[in-house]
């Protein structure tokens, strides 16, 4: 990902989390909480997670609530983000820390059973390599949960994704971190973004299969669940 992104997502870390509640008027936290209970369907227990993109750490701990038996690792690029991240983790076990580019990860082949990204796959500067990155980390079997904002199709779920992302978005964002140019960039990042569809293929195109999809709040955010082929 470009510097650019990245002092981005520093500059704005002190109130991102506060940021995201207030956006999404706090259904952010049942979206990973719904996608992780989509994840560990059918009786999936994984061994090792790596919450990708992982921001301050609500998608890990979201997992960990679910499968405490899990290995978490949280990767992400931002150092201020990441030691936000080790505060809400706390002394608790079970967690590691590394700060990593999304399509340079130093992991070996098949290293995890699981990957979850909140909100961090739209921000790559190639889309494709990072899902075979993705892919490549996963062992045959394993699972990834992207929770995203995609471009809608039908047309409530188009009015409801453009104000949400037009308006509520930039607006309320700009005004808690005081940065109105960062969520400027997210929105933009959101309406340009594949759609759901595209994004399916694509997906199937870098090693996935069984892709399960659920909307969340008229659509204006999706999990999507893929298998490692």
């Amino acid at each position: 990902m470009s510097q650019q992104i990245q002092t981005m997502f520093s500059n704005i870390a002190p109130t991102y989390d506060q940021a995201n509640h207030a956006l999404s008027f706090n259904k952010d936290v049942q979206w990973r909480k719904d996608a992780v209970r989509q994840i560990l369907k059918d009786g999936f227990k994984p061994n090792r997670v790596l919450d990708l993109c992982a921001g301050t750490g609500d998608f890990a701990l979201a997992v960990k609530a679910q499968a405490p038996e899990a290995q978490v690792v949280l990767a992400d690029f931002s150092k201020a983000m990441l030691l936000l991240a080790k505060k809400k983790t706390g002394v608790a076990g079970g967690f590691e820390i590394l700060g990593a580019d999304a399509l340079k990860l130093p992991f070996h082949d098949m290293a995890f059973d699981a990957v979850v990204c909140g909100f961090g796959v739209r921000n790559l500067d190639n889309l494709e390599a990072g899902l075979k990155e993705i892919a490549r980390m996963l062992k045959p079997g394993g699972r990834v949960a992207i929770l995203e904002f995609f471009k809608p199709t039908g047309f409530l779920n188009r009015l409801a994704h453009a104000f949400y992302v037009g308006a509520i978005v930039p607006m309320r964002g700009g005004a808690i971190s005081g940065n109105k140019q960062a969520y400027d960039y997210l929105q933009k990042s959101a309406k340009n973004f594949a759609s759901l569809d595209e994004f399916m293929r694509l997906m199937e195109k870098c090693g996935f299969k069984d892709l399960s999809v659920e909307s969340k709040t008229m659509g204006v955010a999706v999990s999507l669940v893929g298998i490692r082929k």
